[in-house]
């Protein structure tokens, strides 16, 4: 399993903080597979206030773009900034 740093936009954060967005569409040049962790950064989190780190819990490339992928996400830790 991998762990993965990537950048959000605020908007797409600001959802995951409400929990109301637990998947992800993007392209899979590092190979997302199920278990691996992600944690979403943006210039803006501090704006946002709160870091996130994810499970993959599904990954499907059903109907997407050639090289995208789409995966479910389970919350383990979450972190306010101040």
């Amino acid at each position: 399993m991998a762990h993965h740093t990537l950048k959000i936009q605020k908007e797409f954060m600001q959802a995951k903080v409400a929990g109301d967005k637990l998947f992800e569409i993007r392209y899979n040049d590092r190979g997302y597979q199920k278990g691996d962790t992600i944690t979403y950064t943006t210039d803006r989190v501090p704006t946002c206030g709160y870091e996130q780190t994810y499970e993959i819990t599904y990954v499907t490339a059903f109907s997407q773009k050639d090289n995208w992928v789409v995966f479910g996400e389970k919350l383990i830790a979450a972190k306010k900034n101040n």
